[in-house]
């Protein structure tokens, strides 16, 4: 997990100027009386009426677009963290300081902001309220310089003024296409199970009137070809009531990829969605009419198109109605792979090397929509009340593209990339729970058939998503009824998420058992397979730690929040001058919370992946297998600074009460004698009942302060005892008491001996590496020739024919090597086995001469059978002696060059 080093920095808190950045303009009182004071502020039963995601927070590099107050506001936290800094150096008082922090920009949103996004090109942000949707051309950054404190007003386009109003239903999610041209391709979501793709053009004002594709999926899933009307209903036509319109209530909706070119080719085009009650769906491919693949993307999907082909030309039978799938997908690819793509070309006319693609014709513009999926949970999973969906991208398959391509020169492909062959979904539910699913089957692109069936087509095979592990991050006792939990991505790797609720933000990272599982996937081998896949999955060890924890009790004491409305979903950046930072804020946008944490050891692991043991051991965060040297840095624990509640300084309601609250005619009496009258009594009711309220918030501030303050005396008192302790020990250590030992005097002179031999022994190594040095230095290495490469490898195959092997199974080899190489000086039989037979024949020999010579010296001949005389046998004799003592000297002769050459390095 990553390390936090630190929570809520001081240029954040008050009374820094980041602080005014998330606080409120108008100040709200801070409670209201009983009767009904008349407010502005809208009340909390107002809030608590929307039950939907907050994200009210974006960010393009360093800088932060958040919602206060309704209104947007631009800052560079980098530029505040400096200002805060250089103001701490100079000594200079904060309220001296009259520039302002952020900038203000002004739309015509008079809806509560619910989402903000920004595209991916940082041009554009879409803004959402819970029912309708505006785009807004974001400023440049060098715009933010200026000294000007005038809010900017922002270029803003309304999408589908006629189809995103409040009489239509509620939005759930708004997403940038990954594939879209130029980041411009806008898909929204509602809640009644329609999908509307919006391809925005800033010169064509009709590009926000009206949406590309617009797909209602209930309509869709009971479709049985492309010829019935999939689009949603009017905004004036009736709709009645149905089954399957209460079953498909969308919660939210992602993307399962983000478009790189190391994942699976379908990812970026799939659009997950799951439903309130926890079925998730899929559409494949949902793709604008002007599309830019990635570079790995079209190869992969002609491999895969191709592959499937072929499969269906040969096992038709076998198949069955996979059969027309394949087909679409072939004729999808091959009409790809017949267009001649476009050059993309900024809003500024300058042209980029980015291949643009129109969408297919054939089968058709909407896919089919796949799901529910079965959730293989058994009895764990009964009913999933579901607030988001995050879906992680599977790996790019290399090997089916290398097979399927024609020059694997051409293909740009990373070598041993880190990831799993299969996609994971995680479901958030109100409660908390994170839900990780394993998709093994894999979405692919699916259409409706062209014509209708004549007759209704065999039930397909379920598509099972394989629950892993289900984790709590929320007290079970303190989760409401509006709760809803938001999914953060990580910048660093796509194995790691952040979840946003109430109570605060977790982090969770995959990494630990994914290499596990994809050694599992790769692997052929079936015997035991289920055993190794179900102690996976017991022991899946998914990496689960709080970050950030909310204090329900300031919350309740401040009242600027209600403790049950989920915080807004957090922002996870890097930046050289922020690092790794983590910021989010209450419902309201008034607090701001935040998160330094360290750069994990995993922000290279796609450069050098990681061993087995790394994942037996998860250290792809900071953990405590760090080295000495790491730990030294780090060593503290970090604690979250005192921030005094807002009831410190919220202004007191009792002025509002006496101006608004009374009429006119009876205010003239508050500056008059008090009488004592019914309306007296009543308005001292009421002003008590409000400043025993106020009264009881600031005691109840000033006793958390106390008790803070008592806990940080005895923590204090103990960190004197423990210093205190180790001095002891270390003057015990050095002074040694003064007692004399007989052995070694005292200790003070046994660690000065100690020391100085130490200083004397590193005198001596030093010199000694020097006197190498120097040594090394002096020796001339030269070059190995050609030639001498050449007679190195004479000598070892020489060496192979002559000596004889330590083993006979590699002698063999060797032999049959050399023979199969076309070697003219090898014969049937190798010289060293040679050599011992002529050894053993001589020794042979000998021995029988022997034998003969001691029968007689008188006799001349001796009839051994053959008619051989002993002169003759004598002569034979030496000569196969000399023949022998000839081998041997040759023999030995190569041994010693051999060795020569291997000492001087060849």
């Amino acid at each position: 997990m990553p390390k936090v080093l630190g929570y809520t920095p001081s240029w954040l808190s008050r009374p820094s100027a980041g602080f005014d950045l998330f606080s409120s303009a108008h100040k709200r009182a801070s409670f209201a009386s009983q009767d009904g004071s008349h407010s502005r502020a809208k009340s909390p039963s107002q809030e608590q009426k929307y039950l939907g995601p907050r994200r009210t927070i974006a960010h393009r590099g360093s800088e932060i677009f958040l919602v206060v107050d309704n209104h947007i506001r631009w800052a560079d936290l980098s530029i505040v963290k400096y200002d805060w800094e250089s103001s701490q150096r100079k000594g200079k008082r904060l309220e001296e300081d009259d520039a302002q922090s952020y900038k203000l920009l002004k739309a015509p949103i008079s809806e509560q902001i619910r989402q903000l996004s920004i595209s991916p090109n940082g041009q554009l942000l879409s803004i959402a309220t819970s029912h309708t949707v505006h785009i807004a051309v974001l400023p440049d950054s060098s715009k933010f310089e200026e000294s000007t404190q005038s809010p900017i007003k922002l270029q803003t386009h309304t999408v589908g003024p006629t189809t995103h109003v409040l009489s239509q239903s509620p939005i759930v999610s708004i997403l940038w296409h990954p594939l879209g041209v130029n980041c411009t391709c806008l898909v929204t979501v509602t809640t009644e199970a329609v999908v509307r793709l919006w391809e925005l053009n800033r010169s064509n004002r009709w590009s926000f009137d009206s949406p590309t594709l617009a797909i209602d999926l209930t309509k869709l899933d009971a479709a049985t070809s492309q010829l019935e009307n999939v689009s949603p209903s009017g905004m004036h036509s009736g709709r009645g009531f149905s089954a399957d319109a209460v079953d498909m209530e969308i919660a939210s909706a992602c993307f399962g990829g983000t478009g790189s070119s190391d994942e699976s080719a379908w990812s970026a085009m799939t659009l997950w969605l799951t439903t309130t009650d926890g079925d998730v769906y899929a559409l494949c491919p949902l793709l604008p009419s002007k599309w830019q693949p990635s570079s790995t993307q079209l190869p992969s999907l002609s491999s895969i198109a191709v592959a499937g082909a072929a499969s269906s030309s040969q096992d038709a039978d076998f198949l069955g109605d996979d059969v027309p799938l394949n087909t679409d997908q072939y004729d999808f690819v091959s009409e790809i792979d017949a267009q001649e793509p476009m050059l993309a070309t900024r809003d500024d006319d300058i042209t980029i090397n980015d291949a643009i693609y129109n969408r297919p014709k054939l089968p058709g513009p909407i896919p089919k929509l796949q799901g529910p999926f079965q959730l293989a949970a058994g009895s764990l999973v009964d009913y999933l009340d579901v607030s988001d969906i995050h879906v992680i991208a599977s790996k790019l398959d290399t090997e089916e593209m290398i097979l399927g391509a024609d020059d694997e020169s051409e293909l740009d492909l990373q070598e041993d990339m880190i990831g799993l062959s299969a996609a994971v979904v995680c479901l958030m539910t109100t409660d908390g729970r994170v839900h990780l699913f394993i998709d093994l089957e894999g979405v692919e692109g699916q259409w409706l058939p062209a014509k209708a069936p004549e007759r209704p087509s065999s039930a397909s095979a379920s598509h099972e998503l394989i629950l892993v592990e289900a984790l709590d991050t929320m007290d079970a006792e303190a989760i409401s009824e509006n709760e809803w939990p938001t999914f953060s991505r990580d910048p660093f790797s796509r194995y790691s998420f952040y979840t946003t609720h109430s109570q605060g933000v977790y982090f969770f990272s995959l990494d630990p058992w994914t290499k596990r599982l994809e050694d599992e996937l790769q692997n052929s081998t079936t015997a035991g397979a289920n055993f190794r896949l179900s102690m996976l999955r017991q022991s899946s060890g998914t990496l689960r730690e709080s970050i950030i924890r909310f204090d329900q009790d300031r919350f309740t004491s401040n009242n600027t929040s209600s403790p049950s409305a989920s915080a807004n979903a957090c922002v996870v950046l890097h930046d050289s001058d922020l690092g790794y930072f983590l910021l989010t804020s209450t419902s309201d946008g008034t607090h701001p919370h935040a998160a330094t944490l360290d750069i994990p050891k995993s922000f290279t692991f796609k450069q050098e992946p990681l061993s087995d043991d790394d994942f037996e051991n998860p250290n792809l965060y900071p953990d405590s297998n760090e080295s000495a040297a790491d730990l030294s840095l780090t060593t503290h624990v970090a604690r979250s600074a005192y921030e005094p509640p807002s009831t410190f300084w919220n202004q007191s309601s009792l002025l509002q009460l006496t101006s608004q609250s009374l009429p006119p005619h009876r205010r003239r009496t508050l500056r008059e004698e008090i009488r004592l009258s019914t309306a007296t009594l009543g308005l001292m009711t009421s002003a008590h009942r409000l400043l025993s309220n106020e009264t009881h918030a600031i005691k109840t501030a000033a006793a958390d302060l106390f008790n803070r303050c008592e806990r940080m005396l005895q923590e204090l008192q103990t960190q004197i005892e423990r210093v205190r302790e180790v001095n002891g020990r270390a003057e015990q250590l050095v002074l040694g008491g003064g007692d004399e030992d007989t052995e070694g005097g005292t200790a003070s002179e046994r660690l000065g001996s100690r020391a100085q031999q130490c200083l004397a022994k590193q005198e001596r190594l030093t010199a000694r590496m020097e006197k190498l040095r120097r040594k090394a230095g002096r020796l001339e290495i030269r070059a190995v020739g050609d030639k001498e490469r050449e007679f190195d490898k004479e000598m070892i195959s020489l060496e192979k024919v002559v000596c004889k092997p330590d083993e006979e199974d590699e002698d063999e080899d060797s032999f049959l090597d050399d023979a199969k190489s076309g070697n003219k000086h090898m014969v049937s039989k190798p010289h060293w086995q040679r050599y011992e037979e002529l050894r053993d024949m001589a020794t042979e020999l000998v021995e029988r001469a022997k034998q003969v010579e001691g029968k007689g010296p008188g006799k001349k001949r001796v009839d051994d059978g053959y008619g051989v005389s002993n002169d003759m046998r004598r002569k034979k004799i030496q000569q196969v002696m000399g023949l022998l003592e000839r081998e041997e000297a040759l023999v030995e002769g190569v041994v010693m060059r051999l060795e020569r050459l291997r000492a001087v390095g060849v």
